[in-house]
């Protein structure tokens, strides 16, 4: 079994990175105040727009697209952020369906933006760790989830939604042009509800969002090297078992976590 994890781990630590970069998007939004269950519809409108125009620039029009949206009715109209966030992922899992089966872009040609993985896995969790725990910026942004009347709020969680854009764009991205040949309808397939919950085992920090990234991306791994060697295990039942992993990790946390104090409001 140790083989087993071992052989496993390269493709879990490339395999993970759209998973990655979207808990730590969503880390920094949550940090600020906002629940944006819109990720899942952030990193759909990302891995859109990287296949349609063959390039990272793309994804990150995507994601920027999507953030504006939720930005718009969260942060200026006030409205009711977890009716948004899954008004939003409805709206792009539709809108992407539709495109792609009226334009019915070409497969982009293989892309894999190698920077993207080490980016992911060193430079953005150290950056964001820095960010939040150590400037004046990353103290006020940590305010406006738990105390919003001290800062201006609204300016803050603006730039965690513009960071979080960065990071889902980048996620997206990297779905369509390295992992996959192009897009394909509701790609994602929940990875935007799995970093939610990576968020909350991780209790809001950036040391524990990679730790539980890690243990995901380790449980997908081992799914594909079981099926690839024919140990006899129902095919679905290895299909479910990252996110079993996942739902036996946030029942072992239940009552130990504390939320940002204006985390939703």
């Amino acid at each position: 079994m140790l083989e087993l994890i071992l052989a496993s781990l390269p493709l879990a630590i490339v395999a993970s990175v759209p998973l990655l970069l979207a808990v730590q998007g969503e880390l920094v939004v949550q940090r600020s105040g906002m629940i944006n269950l819109g990720i899942e519809g952030m990193l759909l409108a990302a891995a859109f727009g990287a296949s349609l125009t063959s390039s990272v620039a793309g994804g990150l029009a995507g994601a920027a697209l999507v953030a504006l949206i939720f930005g718009l009715f969260v942060i200026q109209l006030r409205a009711d952020q977890i009716v948004t966030g899954t008004a939003i992922n409805l709206l792009v899992a539709g809108a992407t369906g539709f495109a792609y089966r009226e334009l019915r872009p070409a497969s982009p040609p293989p892309l894999d933006p190698d920077w993207i993985t080490p980016f992911a896995w060193i430079v953005a969790p150290v950056a964001l760790a820095l960010l939040l725990w150590n400037t004046t910026a990353g103290l006020r942004l940590r305010a406006s989830g738990e105390n919003p009347s001290v800062v201006r709020a609204a300016r803050y969680r603006s730039t965690a939604l513009g960071i979080q854009a960065l990071l889902a764009g980048l996620g997206g991205a990297h779905l369509a042009l390295a992992l996959s040949n192009g897009f394909a309808e509701n790609m994602t397939a929940g990875r935007g509800y799995i970093a939610l919950a990576v968020v909350i085992f991780g209790r809001w920090k950036v040391k524990g969002a990679v730790i539980g990234t890690a243990v995901f991306g380790i449980a997908a791994a081992l799914q594909y090297a079981f099926q690839a060697g024919n140990y006899g295990v129902p095919y679905h039942l290895l299909l479910a078992t990252p996110y079993v992993v996942t739902l036996l990790i946030l029942c072992g946390i239940t009552g130990r976590v504390r939320a940002p104090e204006w985390l939703g409001k």
